[in-house]
């Protein structure tokens, strides 16, 4: 993992490329038969705590998932992005969940500027399907990602309403 960090990170290699090809090869996996079934891009985020300060890019996050007492860690945020593929499983449709890529947060660019960005990067790549719908929880349904629904014609959104949210008129 190490190894993979520092290539991402330092590496003069465009890995972002590896979330189109894995894009690619997980579609291949469709059977004929449930091409028509829609496909679903699934957006969330993660922190990974760290016990200290020294590692790069690490920063105090506030994790509402944690119950001692403290709410505020240090560590890194990351925003992940996952293709779910239609596949048979015993005579039933089932949903491979393939993940494409992963970006670390750096306070330069919002969590939704980060997944807006994965998004748009990976789009191009389900140009004849005809169903991609993202998945994600309230937290993301602002307008910097809701609005990329009006850019692909083949794209939809499914949220995690809160009642307090805003909901945003993407048609």
């Amino acid at each position: 993992m190490n190894t993979f960090y520092h290539a991402c990170s330092y590496a003069k290699a465009d890995y972002s490329r590896f979330m189109n090809v894995t894009a690619k090869m997980a579609l291949h996996l469709i059977p004929e038969q449930l091409k028509s079934q829609p496909v679903f891009l699934c957006i969330d985020d993660t922190i990974i705590s760290k016990f200290g300060t020294k590692f790069e890019n690490v920063s105090k996050l506030f994790d509402h998932a944690t119950h001692n007492g403290c709410n505020y860690l240090n560590g890194h945020c990351f925003v992940s992005l996952m293709l779910c593929v239609p596949v048979w499983n015993r005579d039933k449709i089932s949903y491979l969940a393939v993940p494409l890529g992963y970006r670390m947060w750096q306070k330069k660019e919002s969590k939704l500027e980060l997944a807006a960005s994965m998004v748009r990067h990976v789009m191009p790549e389900f140009s004849s399907q005809k169903n991609v719908i993202i998945l994600c929880d309230s937290w993301y349904t602002k307008q910097n990602l809701v609005s990329i629904v009006k850019e692909y014609p083949n794209l939809d959104l499914i949220e995690n309403a809160r009642a307090d949210s805003i909901i945003y008129d993407h048609l």
